[in-house]
């Protein structure tokens, strides 16, 4: 199953500081002021040779001039020993700029990563060690309630990204889907790929089939473009051809446009320039493979030639 991309989660988790800080209270027993109304803040670091590091986030507590408790936090998807070279910097980085206690959390999704991800790093001779707190599965709740995921539309997408490989990931799925329904523009347009790219190819299935009942309320963004668009344009096409052929290629074309728009406006979204010579070339893609592929590709890519490379 594709893994949730980095740059796509540590979106998911600047989004919402008090998501995180919510879990480190309830799954990691931490004790924090009633009041303690987490920011997002500057997360640029400098070492003595003025070489730039940046964590994925810091969250602080507390006021802006004088916070009394920050996090800095990591998203990692991968096993990755630098890590546990940068890490501490930020930490002894963050506590002399911010003057107050600072801890390193990290959000690893894999058990495996977690795991690794919890061990001491000892500074030397055991005199000074960075524990760091750990958001794995474990500690992420299975959120299939529409009204819970409705309260936190973040903790609902990241409770996908953490178990979505799991049995019923497709009702996890759901919820969140119809969490994410009606929030800014950039929220609802790129959580529903995040959904779409974590889930296992049986998910999708089961979750396109509970999309299609006709009982079904919720159409989020991704109902929309991914199945609702494609299916209504190809039934009008196709029976306009008046012929079981022609309907099911009218079928197909519609869902090929619906998916060609979709993977447009990502690509304006993340601030690509579309040239009217590549919105032609994808508006002229009938191969909803090439389609997926293109749009999969979006989320980590840096320059256009990544996403429609060979």
């Amino acid at each position: 199953m594709p893994k949730l991309s980095h740059e796509a989660l540590v979106h998911l988790v600047r989004a919402a500081p008090e998501v995180i800080v919510g879990l480190l209270q309830r799954e990691l027993g931490l004790e924090l002021p009633a009041m303690a109304h987490p920011r997002i803040t500057a997360a640029e670091l400098v070492d003595l040779n003025l070489a730039e590091y940046r964590a994925d986030a810091v969250i602080t507590l507390g006021p802006d001039d004088a916070p009394t408790e920050a996090f800095v936090l990591e998203a990692q998807n991968d096993v990755d020993l630098r890590k546990r070279r940068s890490w501490p910097l930020y930490v002894a980085g963050l506590r002399a700029r911010l003057g107050c206690p600072v801890t390193l959390v990290v959000v690893a999704l894999d058990p495996r990563v977690a795991a690794w991800c919890a061990e001491p790093i000892d500074l030397g001779r055991q005199r000074g060690t960075i524990h760091p707190l750990v958001l794995g599965p474990a500690q992420i709740p299975v959120i299939i309630d529409l009204e819970e995921a409705c309260r936190a539309p973040e903790l609902a997408v990241l409770s996908v990204a953490a178990h979505g490989r799991e049995p019923g990931a497709e009702f996890i799925a759901l919820a969140a889907l119809t969490a994410v329904r009606g929030l800014d523009r950039d929220k609802e347009l790129f959580y529903p790929d995040f959904i779409h790219a974590v889930l296992g190819e049986v998910a999708r299935a089961a979750l396109e089939q509970l999309m299609n009942k006709a009982t079904y309320e919720y159409q989020s963004e991704f109902a929309r473009k991914y199945i609702s668009i494609g299916k209504a344009e190809g039934k009008a096409e196709g029976k306009a051809e008046g012929k079981a052929e022609g309907k099911a290629e009218g079928k197909a074309e519609g869902k090929a446009e619906g998916q060609a728009q979709m993977l447009l406006k990502l690509l304006r979204v993340k601030g690509f320039t579309v040239s009217p010579a590549l919105a032609a070339r994808v508006e002229s893609c009938q191969d909803l493979e090439q389609l997926d592929l293109w749009a999969e590709r979006v989320l980590t890519a840096t320059c256009l030639d990544d996403i429609f490379r060979a």
